[in-house]
């Protein structure tokens, strides 16, 4: 493996880039920072540190209270905006935080936050501003 295959864009990974051919998302298109951004990290940290005795076993924490960080972290410090999301009759939804929140915490909603979960992994990897590029490029455009 090539060294340059291990680079990423750490610019976008901290200032974000739309991410769009989410699977199974149709035309949603997420601008999203990377997954673990050092916002992500220090927010993830403060609340797990947060986590009563209670919800720890043997030093870990509970999963349930580990999705609700998880999301919480999202919501605060990965989302930022959002195109292609409609609601049942067509109509384009606009981003807000409070929408994020509702999305990224209700259960019904788990495939919206994979997917950002996913949108946010792939953010600043080189192979995803090679095809970016492509895109670019193609005729199509």
């Amino acid at each position: 493996m090539k060294l340059s295959a291990l680079k990423v864009d750490a610019a976008a990974i901290e200032t974000g880039e739309w991410v769009g051919d989410i699977p199974g998302s149709g035309d949603l298109r997420l601008k999203v920072r990377g997954y673990q951004n050092a916002q992500f990290r220090r927010l993830q940290q403060r609340l797990i540190d947060a986590v009563p005795r209670d919800k720890r076993r043997g030093g870990r924490v509970d999963p349930d209270e580990m999705d609700k960080i998880t999301s919480t972290c999202l919501g605060s410090t990965v989302l930022l905006d959002w195109s292609g999301l409609e609601d049942e009759g067509g109509a384009a939804i606009p981003y807000s935080k409070e929408m994020a929140t509702e999305l990224l915490t209700k259960p019904e909603y788990r495939q919206f936050r994979e997917a950002v979960i996913y949108a946010a992994t792939v953010v600043g990897e080189a192979d995803a501003a090679a095809a970016k590029d492509d895109e670019g490029n193609s005729s199509g455009t």
